[in-house]
């Protein structure tokens, strides 16, 4: 499966990598449905959209929603959550390594994509 390329915009794209205070991750493949998915904003630290740019989650409960914090991707950092993510989590992965797709945006939807059993 090959993923779309986006140009940038103002608005969140999906996917979304989201990391709780102690490096759990979990993924919203589409943030249409994040109202659904989560019950507060509380419950997101940290959360990357799909071209890796980072978002906050805001909104009282039952109306949660992201916006971008920045323009621009935070390359290092989302890569080094996944990496702590895949050390620390996903014990029972195959490989026990994130995907290693040299483009962010790939990298992101292959980690969303990725099934990791913890």
């Amino acid at each position: 499966m090959t993923r779309p390329q986006y140009e940038a915009t103002d608005e969140p794209v999906s996917p979304a990598l989201l990391f709780d205070r102690d490096g759990r991750m979990d993924v919203i493949h589409d943030l249409a449905v994040t109202n659904e998915l989560l019950d507060t904003a509380d419950e997101v630290h940290e959360a990357f959209d799909g071209l890796g740019r980072p978002l906050q989650a805001s909104g009282p409960a039952g109306k949660v929603a992201f916006h971008l914090t920045a323009d621009g991707p935070a390359a290092a950092k989302i890569r080094a959550r996944v990496r702590y993510y895949y050390a620390t989590y996903a014990s029972r992965h195959p490989t026990g390594i994130p995907p290693q797709e040299t483009d962010l945006a790939a990298f992101v939807f292959a980690v969303a994509n990725d099934e990791v059993v913890e």
